[in-house]
């Protein structure tokens, strides 16, 4: 197998998400996604085996992205409330439908990606709870989270949990907004004003 440049990697894994999340992937084949990377079968032949291997190519690819954006948010300077619910959203664009053409994952993926790749799904959750412990212990003198060992679970979970709820993204965003807030109110070790 050979492997694709960066600008042909991206190419052909945004077209075989595209191609999964329009067509499912009982529907999608090689053909299909070689047609939307405007290759031949046999150039994507030359870099993946076959559609399970693209299939998890792309969805790792779509992860590493994501953690990348998370780990971006995290970094930012900023109040705890404002960091960690930048971080969060994270979870929550994943169940957003693809209305955006640059978005690596789109909703419409995530129960392939739980039957298909369940290992680069629980890989991802382990690295955006670890963001959230270093984004956390980054607080600590503002946060007193010496009690609550598990906040990062509860927060990416609870986060979850909101993505999945039905409603408009505003108004999970809205949501996440309050659940962040209130955590951040109940660890503070002064009192919060906003």
């Amino acid at each position: 197998m050979s492997t694709p440049t960066p600008d042909r990697r991206d190419r052909y894994l945004r077209a075989a998400v595209g191609c999964f999340a329009r067509y499912g992937y009982r529907r999608t084949s090689m053909d299909v996604i070689a047609q939307a990377a405007g290759v031949s079968r046999p150039t994507l032949y030359q870099y993946y085996r076959g559609k399970e291997e693209i299939f998890r190519a792309a969805a790792e690819w779509g992860f590493e992205d994501l953690a990348e954006r998370a780990e971006t948010e995290a970094r930012m300077p900023g109040e705890p409330a404002d960091r960690l619910c930048a971080v969060l959203v994270v979870m929550l664009r994943m169940h957003e439908p693809a209305d955006r053409t640059l978005d690596r994952f789109p909703a419409e993926l995530i129960d392939e990606v739980h039957g298909r790749a369940d290992d680069l799904w629980l890989a991802f959750e382990e690295r955006l709870l670890a963001v959230l412990a270093a984004l956390l212990d980054r607080f600590a003198d503002r946060l007193d989270i010496s009690g609550a060992p598990a906040l990062p679970v509860v927060l990416l979970y609870g986060a979850k949990g909101i993505a999945l709820r039905a409603g408009s993204a505003g108004e999970r965003r809205e949501l996440l907004r309050q659940l962040v807030g209130i955590t951040v109110r109940g660890l503070a070790r002064e009192p919060v004003t906003n």
